[in-house]
């Protein structure tokens, strides 16, 4: 409305201070500021209850305001040198002594609130009572009167003030809380709780500090964020593809695949480099390995090395493999060929032995680990052989052919210390008899029909099977981790999604 239309309601003035009152009673003033404005002291300390803020700046600057304009409201005058009549009033930004008193002022109250018994007796300067836990602080009011510490270390120069008086705080006050809270998020949600703590003993006593630091930590929503893990279910059973003693006798019936690399070679005089990849092929039940050199990773070089894994290891019944694309289209391809082929045709070609392919979900990696641990394993043998020498691709082939022999050594059943048990089970007894990097064995008898040695073969890959049925798998039935049934999300669920390409600490 105008200006004319502007209600004249009469303000009645505060008498002016007193000039005994001592510097720390701005707090009466202001309150006495408000009352003459009409507003209600009650209401006043509802509105600036610490337990209505979440931030400790935030709370003393909107403190500062409050008091500064509660301040202006008040015609407080004084003379000046040349005997006219000067109202005192602050404008502009914050300075830093109003946030400095304001921060005073909600200590003092906090103090007065939760230490009333020791505030009362140090005001009246009796001793404290017997029952106090401020007695090993030996409190003392300052010329604000603030509680502080008076501690052994009143005697160090070099230190200062507010490190030789701590100002004492509560254990579970809204004050507190915000004062932690606010050093917790200066030290970016990383530092630790003795650092935390370290950095609030220049300036504080914090009673019981190290649990109130914890306590804000455990609460902290940022620091939830970043500690969140992943959900978890109960481990599954292991599929019957590696349980299961194939009928054949064989390796690689069941088969997963991965690649990994890339490996760089040299080419020819002129130096030139190319990436070289590894492709892994690893049987899910004896769990023997059959590395294979691609020339890529497209389409054609994966063909390339499936076609010379099959011919030398016979084909498999069962793939599984990482959802890549590489992967997909070999599949897609596999599956065209059976279209376009007549069935008689199909039957004479590698096609038509029924090949069921399994692709993993995107980006669950956890579901190929029967692989994936395989390849650990072999990019560090690979790295144990190469070192940082360049190497061409007929040495690299035989660094993947030394690798593949010292995997397939490895033992799968424990390997005792006494020398009369039996020679440990390893993958190589299924590959060819007998335990691999070694010579071929010389006939212990005189069976020279190849058709009974052929019997007394099959026999020993038998005895090699029941062993793994008795003594390894049974090694594999406890669950090293995800050991608990949790919750399936649900339509309606609030998660936090994991993104594994953003950068570290995000």
């Amino acid at each position: 409305m105008p200006e004319e239309c502007w209600p004249n309601d009469a303000v009645q003035s505060a008498p002016p201070p007193s000039s005994e009152v001592r510097k720390s009673s701005k707090l009466d003033t202001t309150l006495s500021s408000f009352s003459a404005v009409g507003c209600d002291v009650k209401q006043l300390a509802d509105r600036l209850d610490p337990d209505r803020y979440s931030d400790w700046k935030r709370l003393t600057r909107v403190h500062a305001w409050v008091r500064r304009f509660a301040n202006n409201c008040a015609p407080i005058l004084h003379r000046s040198a040349k005997g006219t009549s000067v109202q005192n009033r602050s404008s502009g930004e914050l300075a830093s002594d109003e946030v400095q008193e304001s921060e005073m002022i909600v200590i003092k109250t906090c103090q007065q609130n939760s230490f009333a018994e020791e505030y009362k007796a140090l005001m009246k300067e009796k001793p404290l009572p017997a029952s106090s836990k401020l007695l090993a602080l030996n409190p003392c009011l300052d010329s604000d009167v603030i509680m502080r510490s008076s501690s052994r270390l009143v005697n160090a120069e070099i230190l200062p003030f507010e490190t030789q008086y701590p100002i004492i705080l509560p254990r579970r006050h809204s004050v507190t809380k915000l004062i932690v809270k606010s050093e917790h998020e200066q030290g970016a949600h990383v530092c630790g709780t003795y650092h935390i703590l370290s950095e609030l003993s220049k300036k504080y006593w914090v009673i019981g500090a190290i649990e109130a630091i914890r306590e804000w930590e455990s609460a902290c929503m940022a620091c939830k964020r970043r500690a969140a893990k992943v959900a978890t279910q109960i481990m599954a059973p292991l599929p019957a593809s590696r349980l299961q003693m194939p009928e054949s006798l064989r390796c690689f019936v069941h088969t997963a695949l991965d690649f990994t690399g890339p490996y760089i070679t040299v080419q020819g005089c002129g130096r030139r480099r190319e990436k070289r990849y590894l492709c892994l092929f690893t049987c899910m039940s004896t769990r023997a390995v059959h590395l294979e050199m691609a020339y890529g990773l497209d389409t054609d070089s994966f063909l390339n090395a499936f076609y010379h894994f099959v011919n030398r290891r016979g084909y498999p019944v069962e793939l599984t493999s990482d959802n890549g694309r590489n992967f997909v289209d070999a599949h897609r391809e596999l599956q065209e060929l059976i279209v376009k082929l007549d069935h008689q045709k199909i039957v004479k070609s590698i096609s038509s032995h029924g090949l069921k392919w399994n692709f993993n979900p995107p980006s669950a990696p956890h579901f190929g680990g029967v692989f994936e641990v395989m390849i650990k394993a072999a990019k560090r043998a690979t790295s144990a052989i190469l070192g940082n020498a360049d190497v061409t691709d007929e040495e690299l082939w035989s660094a993947f052919i030394e690798a593949e022999a010292l995997l397939n050594s490895r033992p799968l059943t424990y390997q005792s210390s006494s020398p009369c048990d039996i020679t440990p089970l390893t993958t190589s007894h299924f590959l060819h008899g007998e335990l691999g990097r070694r010579a071929a064995p010389v006939p212990a008898d005189d069976v020279r029909h190849p058709r009974t040695r052929w019997r007394r073969v099959q026999e020993l890959v038998r005895h090699f099977w029941r062993r793994l049925m008795q003594k390894w798998l049974p090694s594999l039935s406890s669950r090293k981790k995800w050991t608990s049934c949790n919750r399936d999300f649900v339509v309606g669920d609030i998660v936090l999604v994991m993104n594994c390409d953003t950068p570290r600490g995000t």
